[in-house]
């Protein structure tokens, strides 16, 4: 049973002073006894607490004791053979009541009131006796010592409570900074150049939804014209028991969005601001907190409906929200800055790649093309995101020895000598010395290399064989060959596409891997036709618009 006394006393008090015969009782500033009733079965509670008398000489001495006509006395004697210990209850320095320590003595035996006492009680008098002579009563001489006790339990019980309250504190705390540091740690592991800000964003979502006493948590970002947050822009992203669908859902969370401000999170409670009334069916406590970069407001990450006894928005969820908003703002910045600098490297690969192919116009675009393949070839065998990203690359770049070719060579009509030959087999190497002191291109560096090997080990430079020549050039192998056979050249007309899928279908597990040709011929080339509509046409060479016609 919870007690007034039982609140205002440090746990372990009452049973202590009640086992050598003391009652506690407690009492508001003025000395108003408070919950009377709260003798919990207690015959001497009973006997005490439910007199009128007892009441009225405890309320006397505690304005004696607030108002100090009391000489600081540890305890005073209200009525014959009863004493009371007075221990004040203190907030913020401020005395606000005390609890009240009732020491009945001998003298209680033979005292007039007993008769009072056993009849407020509804008591026998003579059982009243009979119990109260079992009790370990003490003399008047004691009293001192049993106040000196009395003030030691309650000092040493209350400094036991506040090392506990401060534990419990330490602990909380500790909890909480454990939950942040997992949280921050978690996602600061995704927080790799390779990783999607969509799927950055959608982590994050759910390691709040596993973190917070939330239903669902949400991003909601501005519709952006620029480049930096294309990916993400005008997007929602949910996590967790979505209260309406997608599209209904968004209307709500882009008004949230209008509503944030940049400086800090804010709390609705729908129920309690008419101007967000219609936003209960998101719950009844939303935490929005804006994601920003460079000051500039691109989102918001959205805790709805809170679950649990408390359903205020805490300085915990807060403090994660917040932590949460930080990362992704640092994610999306550094991951707009890794684009702006892949783009730039990319372009200056095309730009590279472009240079070669303008040497032989009848090979125009033939970089992209096998770039391209390549990149479709690596995704069908399930190659992951960031590999297929490599590979399309290393096929851009296949080529880049041919800027070491001469253009007599690369431009002669017919069949080459020996010696020609020769410089064609050499733009492999050639192109992996250009690219050998790039560190961005190293891990790519063997498709450069080995795209001219060939299954049965008759390739070149090296002669390797099978599953010795590195995938990204068996990738690049088959690409490259099929764009060859599918283009004009200086020396002939294009060849058809079945004609082209059945010199590679005859050509496996001899020029090309056996378990690649199968998945390269189930490819779509409908994009891959339309770059040679579109390089065709980019290119207004006479002579290559009449051989292509």
């Amino acid at each position: 049973m919870t007690t007034a006394t039982s609140i205002l006393s440090p746990p372990g008090l009452r049973s202590r002073l009640r086992d050598i015969g003391i009652v506690l009782c407690a009492t508001d500033a003025k000395g108003e006894i408070l919950a009377r009733n709260e003798s919990n079965n207690d015959w001497l509670a009973d006997l005490l607490l439910h007199s009128p008398i007892v009441h009225g000489a405890v309320s006397r001495s505690v304005q004696g004791f607030a108002n100090g006509t009391v000489d600081n006395a540890p305890c005073l004697e209200i009525l014959s053979g009863l004493w009371a210990c007075p221990l004040p209850i203190k907030v913020r320095r401020k005395t606000v009541g005390y609890l009240i320590a009732l020491i009945p003595t001998q003298n209680l035996l033979a005292a007039e009131q007993l008769s009072a006492f056993c009849a407020s009680a509804r008591m026998d008098f003579q059982l009243a006796q009979s119990f109260l002579t079992q009790l370990p009563l003490i003399p008047e001489t004691e009293v001192p010592r049993m106040v000196a006790i009395v003030r030691s339990y309650h000092s040493d019980l209350n400094k036991t409570a506040a090392d506990t309250t401060a534990l419990e504190s330490i602990s909380r705390q500790l909890a909480e900074s454990y939950e942040e540091m997992n949280l921050l740690y978690t996602l600061t592991q995704s927080m790799t150049v390779q990783q999607r800000p969509d799927r950055f964003v959608a982590k994050t979502c759910q390691e709040l939804l596993a973190t917070l006493t939330y239903a669902w948590i949400g991003a909601q970002f501005v519709h952006d014209d620029t480049d930096r947050f294309r990916s993400l822009s005008d997007r929602l992203i949910v996590a967790g028991k979505q209260p309406l669908g997608n599209q209904e859902l968004s209307l709500f969370t882009r008004r949230l969005l209008q509503s944030a401000t940049a400086n800090g999170p804010t709390v609705i409670e729908p129920l309690k601001n008419s101007d967000f009334a219609d936003c209960a069916v998101l719950g009844q406590t939303l935490l929005v907190h804006p994601v920003t970069v460079a000051g500039r407001l691109i989102g918001v990450l959205i805790a709805g409906d809170k679950r649990g006894p408390d359903l205020a928005a805490s300085n915990t969820d807060m403090k994660l929200l917040g932590a949460a908003a930080t990362h992704t703002a640092i994610f999306l910045e550094n991951a707009a800055l890794y684009d702006d600098l892949n783009s730039m490297f990319i372009g200056t690969l095309y730009a590279l790649t472009a240079s070669i192919d303008a040497k032989d116009r009848y090979t125009c675009g033939h970089s992209r093309r096998v770039a391209h393949l390549t990149r479709q070839l690596a995704e069908a065998i399930g190659l992951d995101e960031y590999t297929v990203e490599r590979m399309h690359i290393a096929g851009l770049v296949h080529d880049v020895g041919k800027i070491g070719v001469p253009e007599s060579v690369l431009l002669k009509p017919g069949r080459l000598n020996e010696q020609e030959f020769q410089w064609i087999r050499q733009h492999p190497e050639m192109g992996h010395r250009i690219l050998k002191d790039i560190p961005q291109l190293r891990d790519i560096l063997p498709g450069v290399l080995h795209h001219h090997e060939s299954w049965n080990g008759k390739g070149y430079p090296a002669g390797l064989k099978g599953e010795q020549i590195p995938l990204v050039a068996r990738l690049i192998c088959l690409a490259d060959a099929f764009d060859a056979m599918s283009s004009t050249r200086t020396y002939r007309s294009a060849m058809s596409r079945p004609d082209v899928l059945a010199e590679i279908r005859r050509c496996s597990g001899v020029q090309f891997d056996p378990a690649l040709v199968p998945v390269f011929i189930a490819l779509n080339f409908d994009a891959y036709d339309q770059m040679v509509i579109d390089h065709r046409a980019a290119d207004t060479s006479p002579d290559l618009q009449e051989k292509a016609a």
